[in-house]
């Protein structure tokens, strides 16, 4: 029986327990599943190619063993397999491949093998997601299926192309644009018709990047509804009136039309980096408290806020996960050949962040990865709720690498390679990633320019043009953060010439390039400022 069906037979205390149910887990009931699926994992991992390189022809006998004995990867240690797409070199044999930026132009993108298994679980953890966003208590939900559903993610062959394919299946919804059509759209095309159909007949469930579900609402305030250029003879006297109710309202108040004015949404489901900074002016402007689901190319769809909205609980049945403190984390990028220790869902402390490692299940192809990703652990259980398993919040990609809007990840490769192929004088540079007072994040470049520092004839204005030219060049991905959100996403600083050699003479260590430390920053400003007697500009 299909998702549709038992909506229509109102078995909605079933639905809820079939896709909810994990968030009654304990946590040894959700270990247990954890170690079940790994070893399951194991048994795949030990007979294919990739497995036997990776455990080095050994077959652990249990998941610690497994943990002790396997390092921990990443992508380098799987891009001979997967870029050329070996099936036969993998634990199971893929029916789908997924797509995602890797870094930057220097290394444009990777890919990561989907088996049916893998595609079942993500389904049904996605419908889950469309569950929880409509709901606001526990076993209660207002997904009935037949909804007008903006979607305004990206198709396939990125992950979030999946959704439309895999839910249609259980469940009818209206996709606008629908499916077909948004296939031979440019992305942003895909979101000004959507919100042209929205207008035309309304709109109950919205699934966005948070980048992009801000500018929107930014953009459709300022216009004053963004109704321009519809069909008048389309619009049902339901969204006629109120469109007409809100305009009034605007002129009689002086005041801008909110999405909120012309919609009232069932559900609001949104992604992306940015998230945790966007999610309050999104709500405002939506008048529903937005759900964050969490997920990636390699793991899929890992992680989602509860009927609470505050804070992502982990699907069991995904990957297996292991957690970095941020202490060895800090180790590791000091000193590269430090391996950081790792520990599991049931040794995390509250309040402490974590880079997080996963393990494929179900014939995946990733064995402790690292994905580059920083959670902090917000509570280990939640009793107001009744859920007894820790709550995070995403907080920020690997310091290695500035992800803008979850548009770009910018490392310090990308970097190096804009300022070489710019052939500016700068002899010194550090990254630092950064926001405005809206909570966009932008790039802010400190440069030493040649080695007569603040003489020199090059200006930031110089410098800015010459390397947005550049990015631009090596990392298509930054093109679309002017073109589809109006970010310009790079600020830069001149420094005196010597600063970072003097502040590695001054701790005895060297500056990181990628995301130093505030407080580093603040030694670095210092010396500057003592360097120049004007500070920097």
């Amino acid at each position: 029986m299909t998702l549709e069906q038992k909506l229509r037979k109102k078995q909605y205390d079933q639905v809820w327990q079939w896709y909810c149910g994990f968030l009654d887990l304990s946590l040894p009931e959700f270990m247990e599943i954890q170690n079940r699926l790994m070893l399951e994992q194991l048994e795949l991992y030990a007979g294919c190619e990739l497995g036997r390189r990776i455990m080095k022809g050994k077959k652990p006998a249990s998941v610690s063993e497994y943990r002790r004995m396997v390092p921990l990867t990443s992508y380098e240690d799987y891009a001979d397999i997967l870029l050329p797409k070996v099936d036969s070199a993998l634990p199971a044999k893929p029916v789908l491949w997924i797509e995602t930026t890797w870094e930057g132009g220097k290394r444009p993108v990777k890919v990561a093998p989907y088996t049916e298994s893998m595609l079942k679980s993500h389904k049904a953890n996605t419908i889950a997601c469309m569950i929880l966003a409509t709901s606001n208590k526990k076993g209660h939900f207002t997904l009935r299926g037949g909804e007008n559903f903006l979607y305004g993610m990206a198709q396939l062959p990125y992950l979030t192309g999946l959704v439309p394919h895999l839910i249609s299946s259980e469940l009818w919804v209206n996709f606008m644009p629908p499916t077909k059509e948004a296939a031979a759209m440019r992305f942003s095309q895909r979101n000004k018709v959507g919100f042209q159909m929205g207008l035309q007949s309304g709109v109950d469930l919205f699934f966005g990047m948070s980048s992009v579900i801000a500018k929107i609402s930014d953009t459709f305030t300022l216009s004053g509804g963004s109704g321009k250029n519809f069909n008048i003879f389309k619009v049902t006297p339901k969204m006629c009136y109120r469109i007409l109710k809100a305009w009034m309202n605007s002129k009689q108040n002086k005041v801008p039309i909110k999405p909120k004015d012309i919609w009232t949404l069932k559900g609001l489901i949104c992604a992306g980096t940015d998230t945790a900074n966007l999610k309050k002016k999104i709500e405002n402007y939506w008048g529903i408290r937005p759900l964050e689901i969490f997920g990636g190319t390699e793991p899929t769809c890992i992680a989602t806020e509860t009927w609470s909205k505050d804070g992502l609980v982990l699907f069991p049945d995904v990957c297996f996960y292991e957690f970095i403190p941020m202490s060895e984390l800090e180790k590791n990028i000091d000193d590269p050949s430090y391996v950081p220790h790792t520990y599991l869902l049931d040794e995390l402390v509250a309040g402490n962040e974590y880079e997080l490692v996963i393990s494929s299940f179900k014939g995946g192809a990733f064995a402790r990865y690292r994905m580059g990703d920083i959670f902090r652990c917000l509570s280990l259980s939640k009793e107001e709720d009744g859920i007894n398993l820790p709550h995070f919040a995403y907080v920020d990609r690997h310091p290695s690498v500035i992800d803008l809007a979850g548009f770009t990840r910018i490392t310090e490769g990308t970097i190096s390679e804009a300022l070489t192929l710019s052939k500016l004088d700068i002899a010194e540079w550090f990254a630092v990633k950064e926001f405005d007072e809206g909570n966009r994040a932008f790039l802010h470049l400190y440069v030493e320019v040649g080695f007569g520092g603040l003489h020199s004839a090059v200006t930031k204005d110089i410098i800015k043009e010459h390397l947005s030219i550049y990015f631009r060049y090596v990392d298509t991905d930054y093109n679309d953060l002017k073109h589809l959100l109006g970010i310009d996403p790079l600020v830069i600083s001149i420094i005196p010439a010597g600063t970072i050699s003097r502040f590695s003479d001054t701790f005895g260590r060297n500056l990181r390039k990628m995301n130093p430390s505030h407080f580093d920053v603040i030694e670095v400003l210092k010396i500057a400022r003592g360097e120049s007697g004007k500070g920097v500009f």
